[in-house]
C-alpha cells in the first residue's frame, strides 16, 4: 500500500505530520530491523498516513492516491 511517503498532506494537520515524521526518523535509527509488508512498523506507519490521505480526498471528491503495493 505505501512503498513511498505520500507528497499530498490532504487532511494531515502540522501536528500530525510533526509527530509523524518523528516517529518514522526514530524507527529508522532506533526501531527493529526491516521485516517484509504489513510487519515492518514504518511500512504500517506509510500505509496509515496514505489511508488518512485518502480519506480527506475521498470526502473532498478529489481522486485517491494511486496504490504502490507490493506485488505478490
Amino acid at each position: 500500500m505505501a512503498k513511498t511517503i505520500p507528497k499530498d498532506n490532504t487532511g494531515l494537520s502540522l501536528g500530525y505530520r510533526f509527530f509523524w515524521r518523528m516517529q518514522y526518523i526514530l524507527l529508522t535509527f532506533m526501531g527493529p530491523a526491516d521485516q517484509g509488508g504489513m510487519r515492518d512498523p514504518r511500512f504500517r506507519l506509510r500505509a496509515e498516513r496514505t489511508a488518512r490521505v485518502n480519506a480527506a480526498r475521498q470526502a473532498q471528491g478529489l481522486e485517491p492516491l494511486p496504490s504502490d503495493e507490493p506485488t505478490r
